[in-house]
């Protein structure tokens, strides 16, 4: 269950950090009742951030399989070659 904490909490920064960093999920700042913010611990963003690149790199080779089996493929050597023609590599 998310944590949520009122912005009026913030002004115990020792223990507002205490709860973010000993949350394993992000902390939800409230004003007024509303969304304000998001905190979380260095930890919980690193987790984030991997999670995101997984899914960026299985979201590409899914691309790749689907062209696989489309038939859109290149010989390596057939474009090694075009390459070299086309730029006088």
């Amino acid at each position: 269950m998310a944590v949520c904490v009122p912005i009026k909490d913030l002004k115990d920064t020792a223990a507002f950090a205490e709860k973010v960093e000993s949350s394993n999920e992000p902390v939800v700042v409230t004003k007024h009742g509303r969304e304000a913010f998001v905190s979380m611990s260095m930890e919980t963003y690193e987790g984030m951030r991997r999670q995101a690149a997984l899914a960026e790199l299985y979201r590409i080779v899914d691309r790749g399989i689907g062209d696989v089996e489309q038939g859109r493929v290149c010989d390596a050597r057939d474009v090694s070659r075009t390459l070299r023609e086309r730029y006088g590599l």
